[in-house]
């Protein structure tokens, strides 16, 4: 059996075999080349996207948390302004109860107080 290729072009069947095989070694490990540079260049991608993703993520939080901030802090208005409500509400309601006692009172003062007067 002769070298294959260094004397020439092959010149059995053998020779022609053993070629052909190393021809598709070589093509197979040429591919395996690609397939691991693209694997690579997907690996690349994936952790590019995923960074993006983060930080897209990152801003809808943010965004999400300054919206949360500006409704607590309406509601804490809402709250402060429903507090005077009831606050003003009670009051009356308060009047509205013992006000017809101060009236009594104050008419039982005046009258003493005109008696007292009008005696003298």
């Amino acid at each position: 059996m002769s070298e294959v290729g260094a004397l020439g072009p092959p010149t059995t069947v053998q020779d022609v075999q053993l070629l052909t095989l190393r021809q598709i070694g070589e093509n197979i490990a040429s591919q395996t080349r690609r397939l691991e540079s693209l694997s690579a260049k997907m690996d690349d991608v994936r952790e590019r996207l995923v960074r993006l993703e983060t930080q897209e993520a990152g801003k809808l939080v943010d965004t999400v948390r300054r919206e949360l901030q500006g409704a607590l802090s309406r509601i804490d208005e809402l709250e402060a302004q429903r507090d005077r409500v009831v606050g003003v509400t009670a009051f009356w309601s308060w009047l509205a109860r013992i006000g017809p006692w101060l009236a009594a009172g104050l008419g039982a003062f005046l009258a003493g107080v005109s008696v007292k007067g009008g005696g003298r």
